[in-house]
């Protein structure tokens, strides 16, 4: 198993744990050819993170710090 799709599932339980979903751009989406993979953080139907100028706009490494801000918040 490569370390992206690591990082990857590792995102994806953290995030169900905390009630989230993540979702990655499909494979045969336009999009992925022109900007590679890329992620949205889903709260129910409402998209919390990765929309902001396009779907999927977000990289592995936003998840992970939103997953570290969620998991500061959520100790306090």
């Amino acid at each position: 198993m490569s370390e992206i799709k690591a990082r990857e599932d590792r995102a994806r339980r953290r995030l169900a744990r905390l009630g989230y979903r993540l979702n990655k751009t499909p494979s045969r989406s336009w999009l992925r050819a022109y900007y590679g993979p890329g992620y949205m953080i889903l709260d129910g139907s409402t998209v919390v993170s990765g929309c902001s100028d396009r779907e999927y706009s977000d990289t592995l490494e936003r998840v992970e710090d939103f997953i570290g801000l969620l998991g500061q918040s959520r100790r306090l």
